[in-house]
């Protein structure tokens, strides 16, 4: 039997009033590159310095093995079996037919997942040794959860079948609980040491931040609160930075690390050494400030304010422009007290540009006593065509409308409409499916799987369908949304759509996410919908809404469309509150029309804002428009749909912002250092 267990160990150290659990000292300045930083920022830091780690190779695991995962009693510490006493080397796999034959190496991640490729296929961090027999029957499963009658190994210390984790019913390997907490943090160090190379993986690995399907993370972090760092983890950590491949697992060292990555805590700054440092809290290094749009017939600059607050600032900071474009960026400030950055400060950007094109520039924030420069990233897009631009200063019952000049032109045409929906049916869902694992009501023929929390169509030698329920398409308004992207983008991708086995669209997938909506009649009261790829052309499919009702007639305001003069913007008045409406500008060069521009939405605000306190943040939606009011310049704002799936995140840099949303529910949060609110809100066409 394993004679080293967490149970054991914690009754020694209470027998012997803790003298034997020694954190050892983290190498100084090891993680000072990821000082001050948060969220994906910092994720990015750890990853720069993981990597900064030799590969031993496959075969110069078994040598580390000696010192990195030695029991007090000098065996082989094997984390899947309880019943196993290994001789190092001696008992080195071949081959195996029983639990407790011999030990090999287990790849906690799957090798499958990430192509054999190096050094994830060595990495001592996530390759264990195992009993060969029970890493067999782990196979390439994801870790999981298990209900009552799954297989187990001896004395039930491992246990693989069918997944009773919220999010996924395929099989899975559960590990003891007394190393769950261990392997959380396995991923952990993984998502993050690997964070910029993994790109369409297979498993539970996904190429966005944070790099963990919802369903596995939630329960990853579950399994890291209810199993803390062990002795165990704290020798390895010190042996296998010791050891040739000479790295550290960072959420072994600072276990807070999880939730300031991983959980509720991403806009949080990482201060190791109790929050005395130098640091900027806003605006967050790494960030992105889109300028928008400019006119090169305007000789005005496009102009945003940026929020500057710090903490422990000790002298002043300086504020400069640098990068490719730098000529078309400017920053009224160029240098700031620590009494200003300390207590939350406002710089505005400019942006103008003679030359059409994209620009990008940096901000580069420094001094202070900061241990490296914050870097901002500007871009803008000056062009030469006509388009109607976001509307500002929105009130509850105006807006002013704006548009760029138009050469020659000397008259402006403005209409302005909102779209009236009571005289339309009801909208209802009939269909909504998000693909992190196969539904159970669903069927499917040829080649499909999960892949990466998406359903996979098609491989290079079969097709893949995946055929819905019955439904009801019997209305006239009904209508179909896709959201699919490429298997690869080499692969000339087409997702074919058809009810009752007659087509209805097709969607080329060159490349990316494309999300289409189709409108559909003809359908029956039992008709279902498949999905297709064609074998070579494999498709992942993300999801699939169906529902019918809904639907719009457009009114447009009285006295609209009215000409308005040769001026670039013109308020829209006596609107009601939080309503959507819609504007085109048209340019006259005398009395002749041009080319009409883009559609602009905007939402007036509620009726009930002139009335909120000044420092309550207000969270509501109008149409599909989302609005956030009075939060913190710099505040994190993220939102998601109802099952937990992270749909997107900004940084706010007004205390007075608004996006669309799709139809649907989602939860919305707002986070930072000062506060943390979470609503339900509807967005609805």
């Amino acid at each position: 039997m394993n004679c080293i267990s967490r149970n054991c160990l914690l009754l020694v150290v209470l027998t012997c009033l803790f003298p034997f659990f020694v954190f050892a000292e983290i190498p100084a300045g090891y993680y000072d590159d990821a000082v001050g930083k948060s969220g994906e920022d910092l994720q990015k830091s750890l990853s720069t310095i993981l990597n900064d780690a030799n590969d031993v190779g496959y075969n110069g695991l078994w040598n580390l093995y000696k010192t990195t995962d030695r029991r007090s009693d000098g065996k082989v510490w094997d984390m899947y079996s309880d019943v196993t006493n290994y001789t190092f080397g001696t008992d080195q796999c071949g081959s195996y037919g029983v639990e407790g034959d011999c030990y090999n190496r287990e790849h906690s991640v799957p090798k499958s997942w990430f192509n054999k490729q190096s050094p994830m296929v060595s990495d001592i961090w996530h390759v264990y040794p195992t009993d060969g027999k029970i890493n067999g029957m782990r196979s390439n499963n994801p870790f999981g959860e298990v209900g009552s009658g799954a297989s187990s190994s001896k004395n039930e210390f491992s246990k693989w079948g069918k997944c009773v984790t919220p999010g996924y019913s395929g099989t899975v390997f559960e590990p003891n609980d007394e190393y769950k907490g261990d392997f959380a943090r396995t991923y952990f160090y993984f998502a993050t040491r690997y964070q910029s190379q993994i790109n369409n993986w297979g498993g539970i690995f996904i190429s966005s931040y944070p790099h963990i399907v919802g369903w596995q993370l939630n329960m990853l972090l579950r399994w890291h609160e209810q199993d803390p760092v062990s002795q165990k983890e704290l020798d390895r950590n010190e042996a296998v930075y010791d050891s040739r491949q000479g790295n550290r697992n960072p959420f072994i060292d600072y276990p807070e690390l999880v939730d300031l990555i991983f959980g509720d805590s991403r806009n949080i700054p990482f201060m190791p050494d109790g929050g005395d440092a130098p640091y900027i809290e806003a605006p967050r290094n790494g960030s992105t400030v889109d300028m928008g749009i400019a006119s090169v017939n305007s000789s005005s600059s496009v102009t945003v304010q940026l929020s500057v607050r710090g903490r422990n600032i000790e002298s002043a900071v300086s504020v400069e422009v640098g990068g490719n474009d730098s000529e078309c960026f400017s920053v009224n400030r160029r240098e700031l007290t620590a009494d200003e950055v300390n207590n939350g400060t406002t710089v505005e950007l400019a942006y103008r540009s003679s030359v059409v094109g994209s620009h990008e520039a940096v901000l580069e924030i420094s001094g202070g006593g900061l241990k490296s420069p914050i870097i901002v990233n500007l871009k803008g897009q000056a062009i030469d065509d006509f388009v109607a631009l976001p509307a500002k200063d929105i009130t509850k019952n105006s807006f002013v409308a704006v548009w760029t000049p138009k050469s020659e032109a000397t008259d402006y045409e403005l209409n302005v409409w909102y779209d009236d929906y009571s005289s339309s049916a009801p909208e209802k869902d009939i269909l909504d499916v998000t693909f992190s694992s196969k539904p159970d009501s669903w069927t499917y023929e040829g080649y499909t799987n999960i892949e990466s929390g998406k359903l996979r169509l098609g491989s290079g030698s079969d097709d893949g369908s995946a055929i819905s329920p019955v439904v009801d398409l019997s209305a006239d308004d009904v209508s179909i949304t896709v959201e699919a992207s490429p298997y690869k983008t080499t692969d000339n991708s087409v997702l074919y759509i058809l009810v009752d086995d007659e087509p209805v669209d097709e969607i080329s997938l060159p490349e990316g996410t494309v999300t289409k909506t189709i409108p559909f009649k003809g359908g029956t009261k039992s008709s279902k919908i498949t999905f297709k790829a064609e074998k070579d052309h494999r498709v992942y499919l993300h999801s699939v809404k169906v529902k019918s009702g809904g639907g719009s007639t457009p009114v447009v305001l009285d006295g609209y469309p009215r000409r308005v003069g040769d001026v670039n913007e013109y308020m829209v008045s006596d609107l009601t509150p939080a309503v959507q409406y819609h504007y085109t500008v048209t340019p006259y060069i005398g009395e002749e029309a041009q080319s009409v521009s883009n559609t602009i939405s905007v939402s007036t605000w509620s009726a009930a804002v002139d009335d909120m306190e000044a420092d309550r943040v207000l969270i509501f939606t109008s149409g599909n428009v989302l609005h956030i009011l009075n939060a913190p310049m710099n505040t994190v704002a993220s939102w998601y749909t109802m099952d937990g799936r992270l749909c997107g995140s900004r940084i706010l840099h007004s205390e007075e912002v608004e996006w669309e949303l799709p139809e649907g529910i989602y939860i919305v949060r707002v986070v930072s250092p000062s506060l943390h609110n979470t609503v339900r809100v509807h967005s609805s066409r």
